[in-house]
């Protein structure tokens, strides 16, 4: 009996070693169709950049993020609109349909800008809207569609071109993935 057992475990090596691929191309990566939806949670995963701060920028704010709401205070304007951001990095998947979705309002009329973007080398831009956002609590809703996979991908929430004093609220801040 043995002897099957040890016949066995040479027929099912064999055939392994006959599936396994020799060629050092690499294989196409599918996207998962799965979806994803990403959402403030209480600032879990999420980066509050305030370039001044961090030494390498000069916007400043003050950052609260709690029970799925986002307060932001500017308290220096920022020379670049990306030296004030809320970001959470991603990992993006090729001809997928992204959704993003916010309720945002400020003290006074001011821009900010949703943006969707490599995070880090060429910092190649998938989607970007700059929106004039009122005192009055408005939903401002997106999609796009991803031309490559990216899995150095951020969703940034830029608020650099804010007047100092400018407070942002927002509220159901959503990335999801749609069909």
């Amino acid at each position: 009996m043995k002897g099957f057992y040890v016949f066995i475990a040479v027929v099912s090596a064999v055939f392994l070693a006959a599936c396994a691929s020799t060629t050092s191309e690499p294989e196409a990566q599918i996207s998962p169709s799965i979806m994803v939806t990403y959402t403030l949670n209480d600032g879990k995963d999420w980066e509050k950049i305030s370039a001044g701060l961090q030494g390498w920028g000069d916007g400043v704010a003050d950052f609260s993020l709690a029970n799925e709401q986002a307060n932001v205070r500017i308290k220096k304007q920022a020379s670049n609109l990306w030296h004030i951001q809320l970001k959470r990095p991603l990992y993006l998947f090729e001809d997928t349909k992204y959704e993003i979705s916010v309720e945002a309002s400020a003290s006074e009329p001011s821009n900010l800008s949703f943006t969707v973007q490599q995070d880090g080398g060429e910092y190649t831009t998938y989607f970007q809207r700059t929106e004039l956002v009122g005192v009055e609590k408005k939903l401002y809703s997106y999609e796009f569609t991803m031309p490559n996979d990216e899995k150095h991908a951020a969703f940034a929430i830029m608020f650099g071109e804010g007047q100092p004093g400018v407070s942002y609220s927002l509220n159901n801040i959503k990335f999801n993935s749609t069909y």
